[in-house]
């Protein structure tokens, strides 16, 4: 009886162990109870991804660190196609379910041009960083490559879910280490809005050109997460890490 009695109290706190430890739909252990602020005072959870911590969500900043306001509310697209320094809402009439700039924001963060990414201001809170293409592919290699990437960064939130959301099908979403990866869509060089639901992509800090400068990116239709070369005055999101 006695060893029974033991048994059952070390299966017993097997079993706490094995609950405190596994990985939850929004990645368990690799989500630090931390948190970081912004300028503005929006807080960000803090995840761990090998050798690397990254925000849980995209930023949503409207002040650069010194506290000098962004350029913003250019509605009209010859405004955001010459605008210095600039971010942006994607526009709520294009998304279906959300009425305000507000709800757009909180759900998928702003669209920033590289030139906002790129000042010497600083976007991203004390002690992070917008990453550099070396960081996004250190991120790519330790997730087993571009091909596999993106759907272990994809939050599995999928249509018909409240937003934020993917599109059906969501390729290869798991989620795996909590980044919550949300397709923000972007804006153009011309100020055009086009593929929330569908699309997500990030800024590096690496120029490529004169013209353009290296993004990553990840689909509603595809498991990867691919470099690309974005248009300096496009508008995409911005994910740091420390």
């Amino acid at each position: 009886m006695k060893l029974r009695i033991c048994q059952l109290i070390v299966l017993g706190i097997l079993v706490m162990l094995f609950s405190s430890c596994r990985k939850d739909s929004l990645g368990g252990p690799n989500i630090s109870k931390t948190t970081v602020k912004d300028v503005n005072g929006n807080e960000y959870g803090v995840m761990t991804i090998g050798d690397q911590e990254w925000m849980t969500s995209n930023l949503r900043v409207a002040n650069f660190n010194d506290g000098s306001l962004i350029l913003t509310w250019l509605y009209a697209g010859y405004e955001w196609a010459s605008a210095g320094a600039a971010f942006c809402v994607y526009h709520p009439t294009y998304v279906v379910g959300l009425n305000t700039e507000d709800e757009v924001r909180d759900a998928y963060g702003y669209l920033y041009n590289w030139l906002a990414v790129n000042d010497s201001r600083g976007l991203c809170p004390t002690g992070f960083r917008v990453p550099t293409e070396e960081d996004w592919e250190e991120l790519t290699t330790f997730l087993k490559g571009e091909d596999v990437a993106g759907g272990k960064l994809k939050s599995k939130r999928t249509a018909p879910n409240s937003h934020p959301y993917w599109e059906s099908p969501n390729t290869g979403a798991t989620d795996n280490y909590g980044f919550k990866a949300v397709p923000s869509g972007y804006r153009t060089s011309l100020g055009l809005y086009d593929d929330i639901g569908r699309y997500a992509e990030w800024w590096s800090s690496t120029e490529y050109n004169a013209d353009f400068a290296h993004t990553y990116y990840a689909c509603y239709n595809d498991a990867g997460l691919y470099p690309s070369n974005g248009k300096k005055r496009a508008g995409h999101s911005v994910r740091c890490m420390h």
